[in-house]
């Protein structure tokens, strides 16, 4: 099986490129929802957290992300330390998912795909693209965010930015006059075509 990454910016339409591959047949598999839903839900995830965090970071048996991020926020090295409890158990759900999945290709989705070190799952990555601004326009519609908080959102999203546009094996432009759905189908002709060959049956 071939595995495809996603990624790209903050309103650069990686979901948009993921209902593409859906109506052409290929699973995607959303590393954000995955992750919060691990985050509720997985053993090894509560008890590691709470355990570097407190007990109170969770309620009802929900993770309470206000104060995950309350406490992220006034420590420094605290955001390594939880990525390293995180995306581990989000590697073994994904390993997990594609083994069950039917298809001779499958996609991940990932805004921190090089970051987190899902990249090394993929045996090909497409990044999404657009200008800034578009970018920037359509995150605030989607969120109600303001332009400051969207500025800096983008702000820390940069070295991201930058080690996918260095690893990436194909750039999708989502703005205008490009069109998107034609960019990914050439995409995936391109890499069923260069798919190896099964070895011959003796």
């Amino acid at each position: 099986m071939i595995t495809i990454g996603i990624t790209g910016g903050i309103g650069s339409g990686k979901s948009v490129v993921s209902r593409i591959l859906l109506t052409l047949g290929i699973p995607v598999y959303d590393s954000d929802s995955r992750a919060k839903w691990l985050n509720d839900h997985s053993p090894v995830v509560r008890q590691a957290l709470t355990g570097l965090i407190g007990s109170d970071l969770y309620e009802n048996g929900i993770l309470r992300r206000d104060r995950l991020a309350a406490a992220i926020f006034s420590s420094g090295d605290l955001l390594e330390q939880v990525n390293g409890i995180i995306h581990p158990e989000v590697k073994k759900d994904f390993c997990q998912w594609r083994s069950e999945c039917e298809s001779d290709l499958c996609a991940i989705e990932s805004a921190i795909l090089f970051s987190s070190g899902f990249n090394s799952l993929c045996d090909t990555v497409i990044r999404v693209d657009a200008p800034e601004k578009i970018r920037q326009e359509r995150a605030m519609a989607r969120d109600g965010s303001s332009a400051e908080t969207m500025r800096q959102r983008m702000l820390s999203q940069e070295r991201e930015q930058s080690l996918a546009k260095a690893g990436a094996d194909h750039t999708v432009l989502n703005a205008p006059p490009h069109l998107l759905v034609p960019q990914v189908v050439r995409i995936i002709e391109t890499v069923r075509t260069k798919r190896p060959n099964p070895p011959d049956r003796l």
